[in-house]
């Protein structure tokens, strides 16, 4: 059987034993599989002799637990999102609203003193907001920094 032409391309013969399955040396299905990676002419070829064979049914359908698994990832991709969204929106009310309330004996927003003084106060109330907020975070993790916790480094007890 001649697998080549005198162009170099792969004969109708080579092309209908390949689809066919019909007996070939290894050899002679390895220069046909090399010559179909780099020749484009002759892989539309065998495209074609391929196109009116039967095709194989899978045995079952892989549909359904394809949606379902783009069902379950899509609900995890919008769940974190909007679950991170909404902590960052929380966390800045919270900061923002804490930090808009002026002390009690504060100075009323309109009033005589000047806007400088306003501005202290308001910062030092801000200040004051702001450390209060990280020594509730840290008494938050203190019992893992107490006698109790003891971290054992390089694996030794």
């Amino acid at each position: 059987m001649e697998l080549f032409d005198q162009h170099g391309h792969l004969t109708d013969e080579a092309l209908r034993a390949l689809t066919e399955n019909a007996p070939m040396d290894e050899l002679s299905r390895l220069e046909v599989a090399e010559h179909l990676a780099f020749c484009d002419q002759c892989l539309q070829r065998y495209t074609l002799y391929l196109a009116g064979q039967p095709t194989l049914v899978p045995a079952h359908s892989c549909q359904e637990s394809l949606w379902r698994r783009i069902r379950q990832r899509s609900i995890r991709l919008i769940t974190s999102r909007y679950a991170t969204a909404a902590a960052a929106v929380v966390l800045a009310l919270t900061v923002l609203w804490g930090s808009a309330r002026l002390p009690a004996s504060g100075l009323p927003l309109f009033s005589d003193a000047p806007i400088s003084q306003h501005f202290a106060d308001w910062s030092q109330h801000w200040r004051s907001s702001i450390n209060d907020l990280l020594s509730r975070c840290g008494d938050f993790f203190d019992p893992y920094h107490g006698p109790d916790f003891q971290a054992t480094q390089g694996g030794n007890s």
